[in-house]
C-alpha cells in the first residue's frame, strides 16, 4: 500500500470509529428502552450510516469527483449491504453466543453487554471486509 493509501485507509478508520460511537450509541438507547436485537442494531446502522457518509465525503474521500446525488445512491447501496451484514450477523451472533451458554432472554443488562460485545465484533468485520472496499472502489472513486 502506497503512502496514499495508508492515509485513506486510516482516515478511514477513524471515520469508522466516530461512526460506530454513533452506532452504538443509538443501539444501546434503543436496546435500553424496546429489549429489541434487529430493531436497536438497525437503528444504530442507520445513524451510523449517516455520520460515516457525511465525513467521508467531507474528509476521507474528498478527491472523488462524483456528485452528491451519485455519491448518495452508490452509499446507500452500499450502506443497505452493510446494514444487512452488521444486523444479521449481530442477531446470528447473539443467538449462536446464547445458545452455547445456555443463556436466553435473560437479565437486559447482561444481554445489553452480549449485543454489543457481538457487534463490536461484528462492525469490525464489515468495516474492513466491505464498508472500506466498497467505499474506496465503489462509492468515491473518481469518475472517469
Amino acid at each position: 500500500m502506497n503512502r496514499h493509501g495508508a492515509l485513506e485507509f486510516g482516515k478511514a478508520q477513524i471515520s469508522s470509529m466516530i461512526s460506530t460511537f454513533a452506532d452504538f450509541v443509538m443501539t444501546a438507547t434503543i436496546f435500553s428502552i424496546a429489549a429489541h436485537v434487529v430493531l436497536s442494531t438497525a437503528a444504530g446502522a442507520v445513524t451510523g450510516g449517516v455520520v460515516n457518509c457525511i465525513i467521508n465525503y467531507r474528509w476521507t474521500f474528498n478527491g472523488t469527483t462524483r456528485s452528491k446525488r451519485s455519491v448518495a445512491l452508490r452509499y446507500a447501496l452500499v450502506w443497505i449491504g452493510s446494514i444487512i451484514l452488521n444486523t444479521t450477523g449481530t442477531e446470528w451472533g447473539v443467538k449462536a453466543v446464547n445458545a452455547l451458554c445456555g443463556n436466553g432472554a435473560g437479565h437486559t443488562q447482561t444481554q445489553l453487554t452480549l449485543v454489543l460485545a457481538v457487534k463490536a465484533a461484528t462492525a469490525v468485520l464489515v468495516a474492513v471486509f466491505w464498508n472500506f472496499l466498497m467505499q474506496k472502489h465503489y462509492v468515491y472513486r473518481k469518475a472517469i
